[in-house]
């Protein structure tokens, strides 16, 4: 169902790195939203950066040729915690961007998640990083429902559920609709354990995205910046 659409959204995510003198790993999911090398992440992604730890950047993994490649430079441009978005800019190596869809998406549409979770990442004798097993994840899913701010997790922007959780890593990614246009940004997971009569209890977790208007508002404010002339 979501064939068509993963072949374009695939060439247009990346993996978010860090790298320095402590190790290097993957802070969570970007993806880029025009032709100038501007790209969208969550906000809790580039704060996860660890002290003395730098961002980089090497392209579309794992379709691109990425051996023997440098981290290339990532600089964040705008953030707002209380949206859980980012933007930033990578200036080389840029990807084909997503568009955002005209509306939100329906409750009981069909959408999907993706992104790159659980990297296994080894650092090779000559002191390059392997990513080769880096790998892109997709997870279809269907809108739930709609959340207005602080009612759940005490998230401050509007949301929706999503009926599968995003993994670890996912977090940044564009949600997108069969058409592949982003209707919303991968922000969290909403865990808890229901209690049956038996006495026992089952597990459940749903996705939090934040809402496609909430992410065009933010992508405004943000060109309109005048600090944002780079």
């Amino acid at each position: 169902m979501f064939t068509a659409a993963i072949q374009k959204v695939s060439k247009s995510i990346f993996p978010l790195f860090f790298y320095g003198s402590k190790g290097s790993g993957v802070l969570g999911t970007a993806f880029f939203i025009d032709d100038k090398g501007h790209f969208l992440t969550a906000a809790h992604v580039v704060a996860a950066l660890p002290k003395g730890a730098r961002m980089g950047y090497l392209g579309n993994i794992p379709l691109c040729n990425f051996k023997g490649k440098k981290m290339g430079a990532v600089k964040v441009l705008e953030r707002n915690d209380d949206l859980d978005l980012a933007l930033g800019i990578i200036k080389k190596d840029q990807l084909p961007p997503l568009k955002f869809a005209p509306k939100k998406a329906l409750i009981g549409q069909s959408i999907a998640l993706c992104g790159y979770p659980f990297p296994m990442l080894r650092v090779l004798q000559n002191k390059s990083l392997d990513v080769s097993r880096v790998r892109q994840y997709w997870q279809p899913t269907i809108k739930m429902d709609e959340l207005r701010p602080r009612l759940l997790l005490k998230k401050k922007f509007r949301s929706f559920l999503t009926e599968q959780p995003a993994l670890p890593g996912m977090s940044g990614g564009p949600i997108f609709t069969l058409n592949s246009e982003v209707i919303g940004v991968t922000s969290a997971v909403w865990p808890r354990h229901v209690p049956l009569k038996s006495g026992k209890s089952i597990s459940i977790e749903n996705g939090i995205g934040v809402e496609l208007s909430e992410v065009k508002k933010f992508v405004a404010k943000s060109f309109r910046d005048q600090a944002f002339n780079v």
